[in-house]
């Protein structure tokens, strides 16, 4: 068994971003030799080596991309300990870091938020949205505490614990102006020659979307913007002509203020489930009563029954 110092988890992490030992070392302030043999102790001690000199540079050993993770989480869980006892010396809230995709946070997070704030008056919440990969990364080390989106074959899952939160059906929808926006009856055959945003190429959203127009059999779609933004997509949708997809929550939501109609159509794919990610295992959590609390009562509250 080792133990990882800080300033072996320094190195580690400064070593794999630069890839280069003389740059690590200055980064820390230390001398090339000292940090040099500072790894070379931690190799010693570990038993295997964890990096390895390569035309690009002093790269990773799979060892050591294993040791570095362990690093990352050391250093990240250190700076959130010290941040907590800096809010307990300063009878500070208790804070609650959530990463959400831009479509979750205008629709699960929402209800979650006024839920905390009725049963937990003294938390303070910090949002942040984006891609679920990134925000997925940010949870392995510590940078949030949860995050609700959706599932991705790009990463491997199985450091994550999830929960269903729903199961949103796609719906297309369309601004107040377009000529389709005023029909009750909606044959197929007329999506034809619109104009289309679709979700960025590559993405789940994508291709689902391409499922439903399957389902209408639209050969050929004219997309003429590619975007993920929802707020943007809804402002172009309420400038020019052009039908779009979204989940249902989201396009009843902006149909109730109305800014967009949604299309009487009867076919739909599901468009994923919306999942709460927690980290399965960590080396050390200040907020992992909390977490553990808050993934309860979202189970209670939201989650559909029989999750």
């Amino acid at each position: 068994m080792f133990f990882l110092k800080k300033r072996q988890a320094d190195l580690l992490v400064a070593l794999a971003e630069t890839r280069n030992l003389h740059k690590a070392s200055q980064q820390l302030h230390m001398t090339q030799p000292a940090a040099s043999k500072v790894l070379s102790q931690l190799e010693d001690e570990i038993g295997f080596p964890l990096f390895e000199r390569s035309a690009v540079g002093t790269v990773p050993t799979p060892s050591g991309n294993l040791v570095i993770e362990y690093a990352r989480q050391i250093l990240h869980s250190a700076q959130r300990v010290q941040s907590e006892l800096e809010k307990i010396d300063h009878q500070q809230r208790r804070t609650l870091a959530i990463g959400a995709l831009p479509s979750a946070t205008q629709s699960v997070l929402p209800d979650l938020l006024s839920i905390l704030r009725l049963r937990a008056p003294d938390l303070l919440v910090s949002i942040e949205d984006g891609i679920i990969e990134p925000l997925l990364e940010k949870l392995s080390v510590g940078k949030l505490d949860m995050v609700i989106g959706r599932r991705t074959e790009l990463l491997d899952l199985t450091a994550f614990d999830r929960v269903i939160l729903n199961y949103e059906p796609m719906v297309l929808v369309c601004g107040l102006q377009h000529p389709l926006a005023q029909t009750t009856g909606l044959e197929p055959a007329r999506l034809q020659g619109c104009d289309w945003i679709f979700p960025l190429e590559g993405t789940y959203a994508d291709a689902r979307l391409v499922t439903l127009c399957d389902e209408y059999e639209l050969t050929n779609p004219n997309i003429v913007i590619r975007s993920s933004t929802t707020l943007t997509n809804v402002i172009m949708l309420g400038r020019e002509n052009l039908i779009a997809a979204m989940p249902q929550g989201i396009a009843r939501y902006f149909k109730n203020q109305n800014l967009l109609h949604i299309l009487p159509l009867e076919k739909t794919v599901n468009f994923g489930e919306v999942l709460l990610f927690t980290k399965r295992s960590t080396v050390y959590s200040p907020n992992a009563a909390l977490i553990a609390e808050v993934s309860d009562l979202v189970l209670k509250s939201i989650a559909p029954p029989g999750n």
